[in-house]
């Protein structure tokens, strides 16, 4: 903690100020949340969350807005939280922002020794730990206001240095109490161990996911819920499918996929593998989310999107009407000319390609060589256009979207090369 600290003078400055100005009201700061669970990770530290005890939330906000603004590098400090209110903190010289909150307590004054910070407010600071959802996250680091901010206490109430030297995603205390105060924890708790290689979820923990999951996780708002699990497949979408499906949710999350979901479970995971192989990671927003999608038509699958308030929808549409050509030709037209259309108009045929070729994979059925194909397409050139179709009197509708594909499917083939003989192919037509 004292070398993270000390690798980032403005941030050390800053809360060395705050720890005073707090200090000398009666309260206390600890660094808590990511920061100090990371550092005892070995990861870069990342955001900054501070709690304050001691202070009421107004009276926290009156101590924020006295810090000298210029010498400090503070932008601005803003209330924000609907559900749990911070101020937060914007600086000049980092992207982040620096969010405070207050105990859950709601904290009052307390007289103080000069540098000594009073037990209550450990204590106050411990009852706030109590409430968070897992022990890697409930480390506490007191700031020292006299000495350097680095010089201050960590303090690990509920065994999570423990839990991050044995790999464990834990909650605190009782894990039901924790999903019943939020279920998002649910997900979240698959999030945090698929963001670390090698963590895996305390059994007694995975035990009550099984138990209360399926019935608490309906009840979590969709754009909470979407958020979550999208960080959570960006960091390993195989193994959070694996987890999902092991731990009875993936019904939950998608019913579209029938009652027995594992083979569905394990073709998906099968295609986040192959996609990660052949692409490498992460994997694209709309690929990843596309992915998860795949065995569903593309209108119940778009259904789905947007019942979990899925980002990016356009391009995940995007994506699989891309798929559902390249995978079912035998519904095309003129298969040639609408396959060439769905790779040119999608923005990442690359990776459209890749998502086929998982497909057919998983699916053990043969892959076409579309490389092999858009190469040909390439290197065709289109004999006939919407232009040439205006000099020679063609009007617009249907019909000439119907000669373009026609005659580009003939071109193709091989079988139409001139552009006089375009122009007949399209006179038959007409």
């Amino acid at each position: 903690m004292r070398e993270s600290l000390r690798r980032r003078p403005p941030l050390r400055r800053l809360l060395r100020d705050l720890a005073r100005a707090i200090a000398a009201e009666g309260g206390t700061v600890y660094l808590v949340g990511g920061f100090p669970r990371n550092v005892a990770e070995g990861r870069d530290p990342g955001d900054v969350d501070l709690l304050v005890t001691g202070l009421s939330y107004r009276r926290t906000g009156d101590v924020l807005r006295s810090l000298p603004v210029k010498a400090r590098g503070i932008r601005k400090v803003v209330a924000a939280g609907r559900h749990f209110p911070v101020h937060r903190i914007a600086v000049d010289w980092g992207k982040e922002y620096i969010d405070v909150s207050n105990a859950r307590s709601g904290g009052r004054p307390r007289p103080r020794r000069p540098g000594v910070a009073p037990v209550d407010d450990d204590r106050e600071a411990v009852d706030d730990a109590s409430k968070r959802d897992f022990t890697v996250n409930s480390l506490l680091f007191r700031l020292h206001p006299d000495r350097g901010v680095e010089d201050g206490l960590l303090l690990d109430p509920f065994g999570g240095i423990d839990d991050v030297r044995g790999k464990r995603i834990r909650c605190v205390g009782k894990a039901e109490d924790r999903f019943l105060e939020d279920p998002l924890r649910i997900v979240r708790a698959i999030r945090l161990r698929n963001d670390r290689r090698g963590f895996v979820l305390d059994p007694a923990t995975a035990s009550v996911i099984r138990r209360l999951g399926p019935r608490l996780l309906p009840t979590v708002s969709p754009d909470r819920l979407s958020v979550e699990l999208v960080r959570s497949l960006s960091a390993d979408p195989a193994g959070t499918i694996d987890d999902l499906h092991r731990l009875g949710l993936m019904k939950v999350l998608l019913p579209e996929l029938g009652r027995s979901t594992k083979p569905q479970a394990e073709r998906i995971a099968g295609r986040y593998r192959f996609l990660r192989r052949s692409l490498g990671a992460p994997l694209p927003r709309h690929l990843l989310l596309g992915n998860l999608l795949a065995d569903l038509p593309p209108d119940r699958a778009l259904a789905a999107a947007r019942r979990l308030r899925l980002p990016d929808l356009r391009s995940v549409a995007s994506t699989l009407r891309c798929l559902h050509t390249l995978t079912h030709p035998e519904t095309l037209r003129f298969p040639l000319a609408e396959t060439e259309s769905a790779l040119l108009s999608t923005k990442d045929a690359r990776g459209s390609v890749a998502l086929y070729r998982a497909v057919r994979q998983t699916g053990k059925r043969p892959a076409i060589d579309l490389n092999l194909f858009i190469s040909k397409c390439r290197a065709t050139p289109f004999i006939i256009n919407g232009k040439l179709l205006d000099k020679n009197g063609f009007p617009e509708g249907p019909t000439r979207k119907e000669i373009l594909l026609r005659v580009r499917e003939e071109t193709l083939a091989g079988k139409v090369n001139r552009p006089i003989d375009a122009l007949r192919l399209a006179e038959s037509m007409r």
